[in-house]
């Protein structure tokens, strides 16, 4: 069924994401380097994808190919009429996503190019264009059409930015359908945008845990990081008071806030405090990371609307107690505490945990770990198969 669903070959696809893992596995001197080479050679991929910076560098001049290409074509068809260039601009946009995906992603084996990137967006540009360029057809239509082709390519070709852009268009219907509503409904808009959130949080990791989260793993990151996110932004005092004042009208003085807000200030405050809580009880980095920058977006909301003057000693005394935390919890974390340690244990700060233990529980089961201290070994473990590898280690 996953293999219908994506364009890529799941199987090409796991083998790429374990080697990536193992690699900073051994960059972090976890694995050493007989067992590095025979990990290297087992999941070795035909998948291309070059370094980030290639990536943009092909993905510009495949651009400008297309661009290149094009032109022409356009010329050749002279004057057809507002429906002919709408129906060319379609077809166009067809054209160019079956080729990146016959061509670039089956034969070529092209996985996040930058080539891809510029096919896939250029085809879904054309199909929008030609979709949407003739009679306007309503704010409605336009954001919906943008979510389909959005959330397809977030899920035909695994591409994050457009899932990021499928969320944006998402929120975009919920606004419109609020602001067109009006009355109390536009009044618990706050509200509602935060149940949203939080159920689209929830349904994440629900499916998280049912879906391969080799392949799916950096988009669910995303979505949740997404939903947290806007959970936070959806009940910000700030955030409240400029869209009170801007879709409800209210005339408010600097000095005036608007109707409830000690309940906004109170989701303000507790908010990012329950995110660094549950990341701690859960051990989830995700949520700690998101609660220290929502804490970051708190502090600047009550610096904002709660000025006490004298802003320089202010930022000074306010930088001068976060050091003096930051070292005490550095001191508290020299040993493990609750699974938390201050060591850096892998190079890489996103680094997937489900991964790690992969490779780590079962490609060294039958390895010694380089530890002239310690003549146990490390991670015992069975078999690992799958992804098209398989046999003991």
């Amino acid at each position: 069924m996953i293999n219908r669903i994506i364009a890529y070959d799941i199987a090409e696809l796991e083998k790429t994401k374990v080697l990536s893992q193992a690699k900073v596995l051994y960059k972090s001197k976890v694995l050493n380097e007989e067992q590095w080479n025979k990990i290297r050679e087992e999941y070795a991929s035909k998948l291309y994808s070059p370094s980030v910076f290639m990536k943009v560098v092909l993905f510009i001049f495949s651009l400008i190919g297309m661009i290149t290409i094009i032109g022409p074509i356009a010329a050749l068809f002279g004057d057809i009429g507002k429906s002919g260039y709408q129906i060319l601009a379609f077809i166009l946009g067809v054209l160019i996503l079956l080729f990146t995906e016959k061509i670039l992603i089956k034969e070529k084996s092209h996985f996040n190019s930058g080539i891809t990137e510029a096919g896939i967006f250029s085809g879904l540009s054309f199909i929008a264009f030609g979709l949407l360029s003739l009679d306007p057809p309503g704010l409605y239509i336009s954001l919906f059409i943008g979510f389909i082709l959005t959330l397809f390519a977030a899920i035909r070709y695994l591409n994050l930015f457009a899932l990021v852009l499928a969320v944006g268009f998402f929120c975009g219907i919920i606004f419109r359908v609020i602001t067109d509503m009006g009355g109390i409904v536009e009044a618990l808009m706050p509200f509602i945008f935060m149940i949203v959130f939080g159920l689209l949080y929830w349904v994440a990791k629900k499916l998280q845990a049912k879906l391969p989260n080799l392949i799916f793993e950096n988009q669910f990151v995303v979505i949740k990081t997404l939903a947290l996110t806007l959970f936070y932004v959806s009940g910000n005092y700030f955030v409240v008071r400029k869209l009170s004042v801007e879709l409800m009208g209210l005339n408010l003085s600097p000095n005036e806030n608007i109707p409830f807000a000690f309940v906004f200030y109170i989701l303000t405050a507790l908010v990012p405090i329950g995110y660094l809580y549950w990341g701690i009880k859960k051990k989830s980095i995700l949520l700690i990371r998101v609660g220290l920058l929502t804490i970051a977006l708190s502090a600047l909301t009550f610096r904002y609307y709660f000025s006490l003057g004298h802003p320089v000693l202010i930022i000074t005394v306010s930088g001068a107690l976060l050091i003096i935390i930051a070292l005490v919890i550095f001191n508290y974390l020299k040993q493990i505490r609750n699974g938390f340690t201050r060591e850096l244990l892998l190079h890489e700060k996103c680094s997937s945990q489900n991964l790690t233990a992969i490779i780590a529980s079962q490609t060294l089961g039958g390895n010694k770990i380089n530890d002239p201290t310690d003549d146990t070994t490390m991670f015992n473990g069975g078999s690992f198969g799958g992804a098209g590898a398989g046999g003991n280690w």
